[in-house]
């Protein structure tokens, strides 16, 4: 049985062997989603954690007791002002776009995209097509949050491509 250890002890470096109870940041991962409006898989990406982390935090089977330490570090860097500030400042759009591209036939349609991230049909196109340049920075990290939704989807529920369009 996984015990909670110390975050960072003063002799060691932080490794992908410690862990931590999940609750109190499944907690978090809630309120910074209901504070700035973004949904936790894109609040993942933000964090630089695997967005499989948040979606067994946030999914029905909460039975996840444990999540490793560097992970809710990630989550603990997260504050919902600076987290909203960073999401409507400007970045490069290509992070987004090779997401998008590296998913092949599975990548959704520019009208798809705009439906299931509330874009901009010219938005969408830019980035499906690869000629947008800048966007705003949460729109990067939604776009690579459902890139790694649909590879998810994909690969471990087995579900088809028209059903993942629904």
């Amino acid at each position: 049985m996984l015990s909670d250890a110390e975050i960072i002890d003063d002799d060691e470096e932080l490794t992908l062997t410690h862990w931590v109870t999940a609750a109190p940041f499944r907690a978090w991962l809630g309120h910074l989603s209901e504070a700035t409006g973004i949904e936790p898989l894109a609040i993942a990406v933000a964090a630089g954690i695997p967005t499989g982390v948040a979606r067994s935090l946030v999914g029905r089977n909460q039975r996840l007791r444990h999540i490793r330490a560097v992970d809710a570090m990630g989550l603990l860097a997260l504050e919902p002002a600076t987290l909203k500030a960073r999401g409507n400042s400007l970045s490069e759009a290509k992070p987004a776009h090779q997401a998008l591209a590296d998913l092949g036939l599975l990548c959704p349609r520019a009208d798809e995209l705009a439906a299931r991230l509330n874009l901009g049909r010219n938005v969408a196109t830019g980035l499906v097509d690869g000629w947008l340049d800048v966007c705003q920075r949460v729109i990067v990290w939604r776009c690579i949050a459902l890139a790694n939704a649909i590879i998810f989807e994909r690969t471990f529920l087995g579900r088809s491509d028209t059903q993942m369009a629904a």
